[in-house]
């Protein structure tokens, strides 16, 4: 079981290895240094996600302790998270080459979290219940490949990624307890979210620090199998975690499709994200981080609460949310790179 005392512990912990990683930045050799396609102006420390990563993982332990997250439950977050964190911190360090490498270690961690964790057997189509067998299997392993990518891909201004995912995780777990009316399997959610705040304090803009591909992708790979955990127990709430990250999946996809389309490499960095225009046309990465969960809070939670409290369908409260994110992402230009400082 979660406790405030806990959270706030961890919330603590976190913030203060962050402060360290920030402190020792240059001993580490840790700069980010700016270039053209940088929204950042000065050599600022990347790969703080570390801090994150290691005291949410130490929560997850003491979950397991209390008998609050089962051992296969543990096994296939722990290890999944310390698969993409790791190869995210590799990256980070510039010692993986190639595209194919990242994207072969991302699909073993989302295996290794589909075989630990499953998933749910059945899932809600509009008014249909249907069972998905080893087809689900597939998507899931898709489904958590493009999460942890599309949280590198949105982790690029200041205290996006870090708010976004404090925001999922948070209402992810008020909307598990509403529906499954036990704390515990909130609880996850929590210890992510609480370590996640301790980290943002020095992320929110102008930030101190970066999370860079070792938390970008950690906290997607997680977030990804926390939404399984919770679609085991009740599968409309898949749904509902789906709905809660509209904003970065609507911005992310658009995207990459107009990139692909144009022939241009998903993986090579560029600033054509949507999040991106506006952080250039208002001058001002708070702005944009604030516009995100003003979002969230107005029209995603409400929506996402309505399919919890089974007063929309599942797929219905998807298209809603949806139709209007990818419109504002294709309006605000997602995937051009027509945008100049």
């Amino acid at each position: 079981m979660i406790t405030p005392i806990l959270a706030t512990a961890l919330f603590l912990v976190s913030a203060i290895a962050t402060r360290q990683l920030v402190a020792n930045s240059h001993r580490l050799s840790t700069l980010d240094i700016p270039n053209e396609r940088s929204s950042h102006l000065t050599p600022t420390p990347r790969g703080g996600g570390i801090a994150f990563v290691a005291t949410s993982l130490a929560g997850f332990l003491l979950l397991l302790l209390n008998n609050t997250l089962d051992n296969a439950e543990f096994l296939a977050l722990c290890c999944a998270g310390i698969i993409v964190a790791v190869a995210g911190h590799l990256d980070d360090r510039q010692k993986i080459s190639g595209a194919t490498v990242r994207l072969v270690l991302h699909a073993i961690g989302a295996i290794v979290l589909i075989v630990g964790i499953g998933i749910p057997s059945q899932i809600s189509l509009f008014d249909r219940t249907v069972n998905i067998g080893v087809i689900g299997s597939i998507l899931g392993v898709l489904y958590l490949v493009w999460l942890l990518n599309l949280f590198n891909f949105m982790d690029g201004t200041d205290g996006i990624a870090a708010s976004e995912a404090i925001f999922v995780c948070i209402a992810g777990a008020v909307l598990n307890y509403h529906v499954l009316s036990d704390i515990n399997f909130s609880a996850p959610s929590i210890i992510l979210a609480t370590s996640t705040f301790g980290f943002l304090l020095y992320n929110w803009s102008p930030a101190k620090i970066f999370m860079g591909d070792v938390g970008s992708g950690y906290l997607g790979m997680v977030i990804g199998g926390l939404s399984l955990m919770a679609a085991k127990q009740q599968h409309e709430l898949l749904w509902v975690w789906i709905i809660l990250l509209a904003v970065f999946v609507s911005d992310a996809t658009v995207t990459l499709i107009r990139r692909l389309l144009r022939k241009q490499k998903p993986h090579v960095a560029h600033r054509s994200h949507a999040y991106q225009h506006l952080a250039i046309r208002f001058n001002s990465h708070s702005k944009v981080a604030l516009i995100v969960l003003s979002i969230n809070v107005v029209w995603l939670l409400p929506i996402a609460f309505l399919v919890a409290n089974k007063q929309l369908a599942g797929t219905t409260g998807v298209v809603v949310a949806y139709i209007p994110l990818l419109l504002a992402a294709l309006i605000l230009n997602a995937g051009k790179d027509s945008v100049t400082n």
